[in-house]
């Protein structure tokens, strides 16, 4: 990872404003080895969402390309915000 600092004047606001709410995860490495070792740590509870349908698609498409599941990917995806950020 570089030290550059990079504007993004031709996004859409909101898509200024969700770089501008990122933090940056120390020595995070998203790959199958890393994300089968921080499921394995976590115990896990069965629970009931609701998520926009171009969430869901776009989680399919990366679990498609990378071999993952998409429903263990969204579940990364809240662990790791919710670790970081609540």
């Amino acid at each position: 990872m570089t030290n550059k600092t990079v504007e993004y004047t031709d996004a859409p606001a909101e898509i200024i404003e969700s770089f501008n709410r990122s933090v940056v995860i120390p020595n995070f490495e998203l790959t199958p080895e890393g994300i089968a070792a921080f499921s394995a740590e976590r115990k896990k509870k069965q629970v009931s969402i609701y998520l926009t349908a171009g969430t869901i698609d776009k989680f399919k498409k990366a679990a498609k390309a990378t071999g993952n599941r998409y429903q263990t990917m969204i579940s990364n995806a809240l662990d790791t915000y919710s670790h970081y950020n609540l």
